[in-house]
Order: structure tokens, then C-alpha cells, then sequence
């Protein structure tokens, strides 16, 4: 019955003009957008007065309205003016709490159109199976894979509550039980900021991506070296967050000279087909907030961030400490040579794609993988290139390999797709200026999924 009401709902307004969103259509048979900009997301020019043509969840066709006809007996939206985008990929994420929380943080990314997301090394068994039932066909969750609980040395970063072998027989029978709950990933952190000395060791870095590759499972490594980058790759791996350049000195504030990568592992990287998820806006975000604190004056901002992290930026002699001291021009500085990592790599021919660490304190779920847009874009990638990594890029990332039906807009995949109010080519940061998510060719009722006051 509740399908039905939304369904007349949608045609009421949609045969009076009344309003200017797009209403919610939940019935089958085609449904045409017609009139907007189309970004496909294979990074082919922008289509400027598109037809779009849906049934039964999937694009049927898309294109210029002069080459794409409208099917007999469709119903016709007008989305003249708007942009059309593909749900937006999210390749870092860490859900946490309960199904009820891991819900409301499903709801804050489908909200900012987040349709996908791969939560990368914190679930335990009970949240690995509430994930895998997202990836079951539910319009009212977004897309969601998982690398179970990750790896790391005993002792060493991150290792609490993970699996830390001491062997290599020990880390590829914990490598089995994680693909046993059905996991499709497999996450190690070969990283020792936090504990020096503490890295994983390489051989059981090798065991534990042979395990996965022998049992259908992708091995991923959060990463901070290029030496640790290099022999991961001859390894096997091909799927890494972060950089393999610590920017950080000692005190976490000053940069480090010259964290240029080598042409060695420039050429090693493409010529493995190397992907690189960098998760620029966990760095960024731990001082952003500081010196724009106008962006906390956004109420859907305020529904999804974490509320003891609100409260740190809400309070301004907070802020102060943190523009203030002694080392806040050495952390932007830090942070810029993070970026040119970034642009090296993709001018390398290195594919992106876009990871937030969604989850942590100060990267809300939704709207920080709009923000990591805008920082690709300010590290010199065009915002068609920014659109490319959060869609088609991360989706060819996700099993089975190259074979993904989302991420662009093309004839055959999934319509999941977001419609926004301003370009996103003339400024990256209009992909915020949302009016209507689509997940499965279902609209999504986003005045429901935020509790925003």
C-alpha cells in the first residue's frame, strides 16, 4: 500500500507541476529523465540534454536526446537543468556499532548519494553478515562489501580486536576463517607510525595474500612506504589505501623532504594495474574544520558527524588551539604533499579511485566523500576525473574484477544515479547540491533517512 500512495504521489505531481523535485516513482515500465546534463561516469564528455531511460532498476538507454528516443507510454520527468551523476563508490569506509548504527550510517550515505561502499577491516562476524545482506538487492540500503576483521602484527598498529599471526600458518588459516563468513576482501596494515618496530612482517604479509587469492578473496594493504608498496605488488597485491609516502615527521607536524615516488615503482604500479584509494580526507579533516568552521553551520553536515568530534569543532577556543599552534601551517604543508602524491600517480597513469575512512571521528559518512572530491579536484585532477574515481574507477575495483553493473550510466548496469541542482564540471563542490538519490530506479525519500533539526 505504501508503494502505491508513493507511486500516485509521483504522478500527481508529475501531471500538475507542482514542486520541483523529482517525485517518487516505485512502479515498473519505463521512466525517462529527460533534459538534464548526463556525467556517465566512463569519462566521456558530459551528454548536455540527455535522455535517460529506466525499467526495472537498470538504464535501458542513455544519451542526447536527438539519438535517444523517449518509449512509447514512459513517464517523463524533466530534469532540464539539473546534472545527473552515478552513485557515488566509497572504497574506505568503517561501519561501526550495532545493525541499528550501521543503519543511520547506511542512511547518511545514501542521503549524500553514496550508493556503494567497501568497509575495509573493522567488522566483526555478527556486522559481516548485516553487510552482505546489503549486497542482496535492497533499494533502501546502499551497495556494501567487506574485509571482515584485517590484519596486523601483534602488537603493532591497529592490532586490537584484529587478527595479528605470529606465522604463516596461523595467518592463512585466520585468512580462511575470514573468508568463510563470506568476506570478499582481505585487509593488512602494513604500517608502524603508531608502534615502530611493529610492522607485519613480509613473509607473512605473502602468506596471507596467497591465502586470499587461492580462496576467491582481494587482498588490500593500508600502506605508508614504498619499499612495503613495491614488495607487495610483486606479491601479488594490486589494492592500496593511503600512500607510500609518510609526510608526517617526527611530532606529526612537519613535512618531510622531497616524498617524491620513484619511477621503479611508478613502472611497477602500471604495469600491474595498481590502484591506489589514497584517503585524503582523514588527514585533512583532523584540522579543516578549525579554519572553515562556517561548513558546521550545514544541518545535514551536523546530522551525520560524530557527535563528541561536532562538539570538539563547535567550540572555539577548540578551533583556536588548532590554528594556533605552533605546527598548523607544517600540517597543511604535509597535507599538500599528500596531494601532489595523488597527482603524481595519476599522471603516472596509476588509477584512483576515492576512500574517506568514513567512520573515524572527523570523516562523516556521506558527506566527507564529497569533500575527498573537491580535495582530488584542488590537487589538480579536472572534476570530470574527481567523478571518474568515486564512480567507474572504484566500482572496477569490486568483485567480480572489471565486471561491475554500476558506477556509470550506461545501457545494462544498475540505475543507481544522483541528480543535482548545479554542475559539477564548473565546481566540483555542486555535487553537495543534491535534489534527488536514485538507488535500483527506485527515488529515494531523503527527507526520511537524516534526523535533521
Amino acid at each position: 500500500m505504501k508503494r502505491l500512495q508513493l507511486a500516485v504521489f509521483g504522478l500527481v505531481l508529475a501531471l500538475t507541476g507542482c514542486g520541483e523535485s523529482v517525485g517518487p516513482i516505485l512502479e515498473a515500465g519505463d521512466l525517462a529523465l529527460v533534459g538534464a546534463q548526463l556525467i556517465d561516469g566512463t569519462g566521456a564528455a558530459a551528454t548536455l540534454d540527455s535522455v535517460i531511460v529506466i525499467r526495472d532498476g537498470r538504464v535501458t538507454a542513455a544519451g542526447s536526446r536527438e539519438t535517444t528516443p523517449v518509449p512509447a507510454g514512459a513517464e517523463v520527468i524533466d530534469v532540464t537543468g539539473k546534472s545527473i551523476i552515478p552513485g557515488l563508490v566509497n572504497m574506505h569506509v568503517h561501519y561501526r556499532g550495532e545493525s541499528a548504527d550501521i543503519k543511520s550510517q547506511f542512511n547518511a550515505q545514501l542521503y549524500y548519494g553514496v550508493t556503494t561502499a567497501r568497509s575495509i577491516g573493522s567488522d566483526s562476524p555478527e556486522a559481516v553478515g548485516f553487510l552482505l545482506e546489503a549486497n542482496a538487492d535492497r533499494p533502501d540500503f546502499p551497495r556494501a562489501y567487506t574485509a571482515g576483521l584485517g590484519f596486523s602484527h601483534p602488537g603493532g598498529f591497529n592490532a586490537g580486536g584484529r587478527n595479528a599471526p605470529a606465522t604463516e600458518d596461523e595467518a592463512r588459516m585466520l585468512v580462511r576463517k575470514q573468508i568463510e563468513l563470506g568476506v570478499q576482501f582481505i585487509k593488512m596494515w602494513v604500517n608502524d607510525v603508531a608502534q615502530p618496530g611493529l610492522k607485519i612482517r613480509p613473509e607473512i604479509r605473502v602468506a596471507i595474500i596467497d591465502e586470499a587469492i587461492r580462496n576467491g578473496a582481494l587482498p588490500v594493504a593500508h600502506i605508508d612506504g614504498e619499499a612495503d608498496a613495491i614488495q607487495l605488488i610483486r606479491a601479488g597485491l594490486r589494492d592500496f589505501l593511503h600512500s607510500t609516502v609518510l609526510t608526517f615527521g617526527p611530532g606529526g607536524g612537519a613535512p618531510v623532504d622531497n616524498p617524491v615516488p620513484s619511477s621503479e615503482f611508478l613502472q611497477l604500479a602500471v604495469e600491474n594495474d595498481v590502484v591506489f584509494t589514497p584517503t585524503l580526507s582523514i588527514r585533512q579533516l583532523g584540522w579543516y574544520f578549525a579554519a572553515h568552521p562556517e561548513l558546521l553551520d550545514d544541518p545535514s553536515l551536523r546530522a551525520v558527524f560524530n557527535p563528541d568530534a561536532l562538539a570538539r569543532w563547535d567550540n572555539p577556543e577548540r578551533r583556536a588551539e588548532v590554528v594556533d599552534a605552533d605546527n598548523f601551517e607544517n600540517s597543511k604543508a604535509a597535507f599538500r604533499q599528500l596531494q601532489d602524491f595523488l597527482k603524481t600517480i595519476h599522471d603516472a597513469g596509476i588509477q584512483v579511485a576515492i576512500g574517506t575512512d568514513a567512520g573515524t571521528a572527523n570523516v562523516p559518512f556521506g558527506w566527507g566523500l564529497h569533500r575527498e572530491m573537491a580535495i582530488y579536484v584542488e590537487a589538480g585532477l579536472t572534476p570530470m576525473q574527481a567523478i571518474v574515481a568515486a564512480t567507474a574507477t572504484g566500482a572496477a575495483q569490486l568483485p567480480p574484477l572489471g565486471e561491475a553493473d554500476f558506477g556509470t550510466l550506461v545501457p545494462g548496469k544498475v540505475a543507481d544515479l544522483v541528480v543535482l541542482d548545479a554542475d559539477p564540471l564548473v565546481d566540483i563542490r555542486n555535487t553537495l547540491k543534491i535534489d534527488q538519490v536514485m538507488r535500483m530506479g527506485e527515488w529515494l525519500d531523503r527527507t526520511r533517512l537524516l534526523p535533521i533539526k
